[in-house]
């Protein structure tokens, strides 16, 4: 039994809907012979779903048919037969048992997307859906799967566009065209209806991405550096973008080969935009540019215009998202370009929002980033729709309120609504970085038009627009905030109640400053403003390189010999480092809980709200002052652990200045699709003995809760004080990082990890 249905066969399924604690609905379960979960620490209850769901696969469709009717008995009130009362522990916890049908295929969200799509389309208009099968491991049952839903799709009128199967990570799906009527019955679950069949796990609109709003623009003076010689060590997949831009043009080395290009007649944004968000950063601030090329793999097009104005940009039509991944990182292998570690998705599938089950190009990152040794840096996701400010019947009111509590309102409003601002697929993929954007720009603040306001004013925040967490099993997503614009609040006018709405375009106001495609008028060079998670992702990426050519400058072959993979999990935990909540933790949980409640209940909250926290670029590549900063990158065997001496200041037992203790741990984790036990290699930071802590005058800090820490594959370890350490001269403490036993069969594969430690008071400089 388990509560993901990936990779189990939908005709020996059965759904179990569960009413209250799913935990004690496995302990009832374990009370059956013959029954068991693979282990409780292995269910991941999507914690805002009010109805989760287990899933039984049985033996046979006979023993399906009798369980089913076991339970129909009990709920006409008759009696269990002998031997079947731990059944009735079992049956108290439970709304309903049913075959796997109709409405698992078709999910609410995607029900509702699909039946939008019927009335936008014309009567004689194919719909092109995305159809996931079950993943059977055998080539023939898999073939013959295809074939039986390629049949039912023809049959109803449509097409197969394209097909994909990778074994690697359980996956197999179609692109299909549907006739605008069968979508509707499909939608509506009618039998007989691909709905209906055994083979599909899940049909779904076709992947959409996400997209960026350019507000005003303005024009830009070349800059006068010297184009970039070396080979690039970073990637990004993106929309086709504007060459010729000067900010972009001398570091782009372009691959299109499915001339993309040819097809981008429209306005080319994203991909002009987070290209220059990579190279320059922020261009409101005058910052250092990297120093090598970057390679850029066209996966979108911007489309012609039409009668309503400008089209969004958007994927590749005949191909599977998925497959378009799988392709572009082999090719930029197969094309000799060897030492890229860090590849940017300011992307996401604005039809998928994670739910509590892996997306299919989730785990395709998670496969890719193992087997070929790269960071994937992906955006959270932007979800823009408006907020009701409940307790605010007029806007008038709103507008009258004191700070505090607009603040606390529109903290509130979106907490009310927090299951359906969720990170959007691929941002739950446990190897990749996934970041948030953070409140925040390198401009100057101005007073507001009238109409906008900040929404925290006083306090650091992610922009309201960013998509929340947690991730798998609860994990820590998004994993970091870095700015990714300020993002101003636009308050409804309209009847009540009052209601508000992110700015999603940047203006002179607020926003990134990046390269952008010329409009009508205007000279060829302009740039503009931008605000979500899409630049925050590319600023951590343009970040990561930038560390990358530290540690190439200060360490050389020590750093550049290391193989692929212990450079991405290195470069990982070193930008992710710095990251702390800075206070915001005292308002969200203020705001959340007037009345204090349980302390890891309140502290997941926040993390869902700031992952593992705030980064600044600037300080992720200098590092402070009042730091030695020490980093560390290797393999550990299955249970195997390294311990680590880290030397001390000797101002440590010298001073009462407050003093503390880093330490971040990433690593690469194979993945196990289609068992509980996804992620196949855990590890861990030992905390500091009480002798440590003792001798360094610290105490534990702990942000998010150490056990969702540990759902991931990247861990935040920190502590501080002011007591007078006992450490004396020369110092040092021991860090041990350990491999848990592997959850599933053992793997014998040595599993790639970084380690950053910093130790550091305040006032005193230190040097390493």
């Amino acid at each position: 039994m388990q509560n993901q249905p990936d990779g189990l066969e939908p005709e020996r399924l059965l759904v179990f809907e569960v009413t209250g604690s799913v935990t004690d609905f496995a302990k009832a379960v374990n009370r059956i012979d013959g029954l068991m979960f693979a282990g409780e620490d292995l269910l991941d209850p999507d914690e805002l779903d009010d109805d989760p769901q287990v899933y039984l696969l049985v033996p046979d469709r006979t023993a399906l048919e009798q369980i089913v009717n076991l339970w129909q008995r009990w709920q006409r009130g008759m009696d269990l037969p002998k031997g079947f009362a731990p059944w009735r522990n079992l049956f108290l916890r439970l709304r309903d048992i049913r075959p796997w049908g109709p409405g698992d295929r078709v999910r609410p969200l995607d029900q509702s997307l699909l039946l939008e799509a019927v009335e936008d389309a014309g009567q004689d208009e194919l719909i092109r859906l995305e159809c996931e099968l079950v993943f059977r491991t055998g080539a023939d049952a898999a073939a013959i799967a295809q074939n039986v839903v390629a049949a039912a799709v023809m049959n109803a009128g449509g097409q197969v566009v394209s097909a994909a199967r990778h074994s690697a990570f359980s996956y197999d799906a179609m692109l299909i065209d549907m006739p605008r009527d069968e979508v509707r019955r499909i939608a509506q679950l009618h039998a007989e209806t691909l709905a209906d069949l055994d083979p599909i796990l899940s049909i779904m609109p076709q992947s959409m991405s996400t997209t960026v709003e350019e507000g005003e623009t303005e024009a830009v003076t070349p800059d006068e550096m010297e184009a970039p010689l070396d080979e690039p060590v970073a990637a990004i997949f993106d929309a086709v973008p504007l060459q010729s831009h000067p900010w972009i043009s001398d570091w782009l080395i372009l691959s299109d080969p499915y001339d993309l290009q040819a097809l981008s007649v429209g306005p080319r944004i994203h991909g002009t935009a987070m290209a220059s968000v990579i190279v320059h950063g922020d261009r409101n601030i005058n910052s250092q540019a990297i120093g090598r090329k970057l390679y850029f793999r066209s996966v979108m097009y911007a489309p012609a215009p039409n009668g309503f104005g400008v089209l969004p940009e958007r994927f590749q039509d005949d191909r599977l998202i998925i497959d378009l991944m799988i392709e572009a990182v082999m090719t930029m292998r197969q094309e000799g370009f060897d030492d890229i570690v860090i590849v940017n998705i300011s992307l996401g599938d604005a039809n998928k929002k994670y739910g509590g089950r892996m997306s299919a190009w989730g785990r395709a990152l998670d496969y890719l980033s193992y087997r070929y040794g790269l960071l994937f840096i992906v955006s959270s996701g932007n979800i823009s729709s408006s907020l009701n400010l409940n307790g605010y019947v007029h806007p008038d009111d709103f507008n009258d309120a004191n700070c505090d509590d607009k603040k606390s309102a529109v903290l509130s409003a979106l907490d009310e609504v927090k299951a359906d601002r969720r990170i959007l697929a691929p941002a739950e993929s446990i190897n990749c970085l996934t970041v948030g954007a953070w409140h925040k720009d390198g401009m100057a603040e101005v007073q507001l038009p009238y109409g906008r306001f900040r929404p925290f004013p006083d306090c650091e925040m992610p922009n309201i627009s960013s998509a929340l967490g947690h991730g798998h099993k609860s994990g820590i997503k998004p994993d970091i905030l870095l700015p990714g614009g300020r993002e101003h609040i636009i308050l409804s006018p309209a009847a009540p109640p009052a209601s508000i709405r992110p700015q999603a375009q940047g203006t002179r106001f607020g926003g990134i400053r990046v390269a952008s495609p010329p409009v009508v008028g205007q000279p060829q060079d302009q740039s503009t403003w931008i605000i979500g998670s899409s630049p925050a992702a590319a600023y951590a990426t343009h970040t990561a390189h930038r560390l990358y050519e530290v540690l190439e400058r200060e360490y050389g072959e020590l750093f550049t010999d290391l193989p692929n993979q212990q450079k991405a999990v290195l470069l990982k935990a070193l930008v992710a480092h710095p990251a702390s909540w800075q206070g915001a933790d005292k308002f969200i949980t203020a705001t959340k809980f007037p009345v204090p409640a349980n302390w890891d209940q309140m502290r997941r909250e926040v993390a869902r709200h700031l992952g593992y926290g705030f980064v600044s670029p600037h300080d992720a590549v200098s590092c402070a002052g009042d730091r030695a900063t020490l980093w560390a990158s290797g393999r550990l065997g299955p249970q195997q652990a390294v311990e680590f001496s880290v030397p001390v200041p000797d101002d440590f037992s010298r001073s009462a200045d407050t003093r503390s203790v880093k330490a971040t741990l990433a690593w690469l984790s194979p993945t196990r699709p289609g068992h509980q036990a996804y992620r196949a290699c855990k590890l861990r930071v030992i905390p500091l003995s009480d002798n440590s802590k003792h001798a360094l005058g610290v105490s534990p800090i702990v942000e998010p809760p150490w056990t969702q820490t540990e759902a991931g594959t990247l861990i935040h370890r920190q502590w501080s004080g002011q007591a007078f350490g006992h450490m004396g001269a020369g110092g040092t403490i021991s860090l041990q990082i350990q491999r848990e036993k592997d959850q599933g069969p053992v793997l014998d594969d040595a599993i790639p990890f970084g380690l950053v430690v910093s130790v550091g008071m305040n006032e005193v400089a230190r040097e390493n």
